[in-house]
């Protein structure tokens, strides 16, 4: 990678990285993509793709791509609770079910044909600068410049740390783990199944290939067990919930380490650290129930693209780009945030979880589509 100046440096190549790079590179600007894993890899998510999120994928033109993938078509939902209580309800609207592992790799190969430059194996060891001067981007074996720093490293880097953002500094309520399941997963067929535990709650589906997603969000304690030893705490799990021990009959981890994640600080974030713009997870980590993490990441990344063409044209100061683009993040994120943190006690074994019945249903329901447009 040699020095060289682009308008835009995203950090980041995961779902709001390269919808943000596809968009710029359609608007005519250069832009670099530097991500520090190599695509595919494996990540932890409920792989939930909404309706909404298409019209992007449309734009990257993946859409078709989509429709060659054995993605599973998810029309309804079931919530479980750790005694057996189930309520099941229709979603709002259908959903795609498939692996991060293949559409990161989709996404940032659109943004590499339509126009933008793509670097893994890429991590950013440090950055200056600012909208006026330009940013400096240390990348191991180069150094580039920018006139735009786009942030859409996720829910929690280093990089963080370095603009001093106050939730890194924080301890730690939540970790995600996640691992893929193999067997007789036709009980999935078109619906998704979260359950309910002493100290989070995991989530069942079917991705491509017909292979089911285990993810789940819980506190320290129990991702700490997850990645001692999986195994023993699904059979503790199962023992202590017969409804989750039937939906895993006949189903195997694949080989391979348990994933769990770094911290995960549930909440809407600012969009503008300094004078770094921030999209997808680095803007806010809504809660992965409402199955809307990924359709907002590639949203808030495309959103993006507006304001810093704009700016990059001299439409817009560095003060009133910063300003448009919070303004675009809230009008785009701030509700569904709400909704989302208003549910949330119902899924951490809180007061609100004891009142799961016949009117959780529609209640669910209810949730999902609130956190949607």
């Amino acid at each position: 990678m040699s020095s060289t100046v682009f308008d835009v440096a995203v950090v980041g190549g995961s779902l709001a990285g390269s919808a943000a790079a596809a968009a710029l590179a359609r608007g005519g600007a250069s832009v670099v993509v530097l991500e520090r894993a190599s695509f595919p890899r494996p990540k932890i998510c409920g792989c939930f793709l909404s309706h909404e999120a298409l019209p992007v994928l449309e734009r990257m033109a993946i859409r078709n791509e989509l429709r060659n993938e054995t993605a599973e078509t998810i029309a309804r939902f079931a919530l479980v609770t750790a005694g057996g209580r189930r309520v099941e309800s229709d979603l709002p609207a259908p959903v795609l079910s498939l692996s991060r592992a293949r559409l990161d790799s989709l996404s940032a190969a659109a943004a590499e044909r339509q126009g933008a430059r793509l670097h893994f194996s890429a991590a950013v060891q440090s950055f200056e600068g600012n909208l006026r001067e330009g940013f400096r981007v240390k990348v191991a074996g180069a150094d580039l410049g920018a006139r735009v720093l786009l942030g859409a490293w996720g829910r929690y880097s280093p990089l963080d740390g370095r603009l001093s953002r106050p939730f890194f500094r924080q301890e730690p309520s939540l970790f995600g783990f996640g691992k893929q399941l193999t067997g007789d997963g036709s009980r999935f067929a078109g619906r998704a199944v979260l359950h309910l535990f002493d100290g989070g709650y995991l989530g069942l589906s079917r991705v491509e290939g017909g292979v089911v997603n285990l993810a789940a969000l819980a506190t320290p304690r129990v991702a700490k067990a997850a990645h001692h030893d999986f195994d023993e705490l699904l059979g503790r799990l199962k023992t202590e919930s017969p409804a989750l021990a039937v939906d895993l009959e006949g189903l195997t981890p694949v080989p391979g380490p348990i994933l769990v994640s770094e911290p995960v600080h549930l909440g809407l974030r600012p969009a503008v650290a300094g004078d770094v713009l921030l999209v997808g997870d680095a803007a806010g980590v809504i809660d992965p129930y409402t199955g809307t993490g990924m359709a907002l990441a590639l949203l808030s990344g495309e959103a993006a693209a507006g304001p810093i063409l704009d700016f990059l044209a001299g439409r817009l100061d560095a003060d009133s780009f910063k300003r448009e683009h919070a303004a675009a993040h809230r009008s785009l994120a701030g509700r569904r945030f709400a909704f989302s943190r208003l549910f949330r006690s119902v899924f951490y074994g809180g007061l609100a979880s004891r009142f799961i019945g016949p009117a959780a249903a529609p209640l669910a329901r209810l949730a999902v589509r609130l956190t949607r447009e």
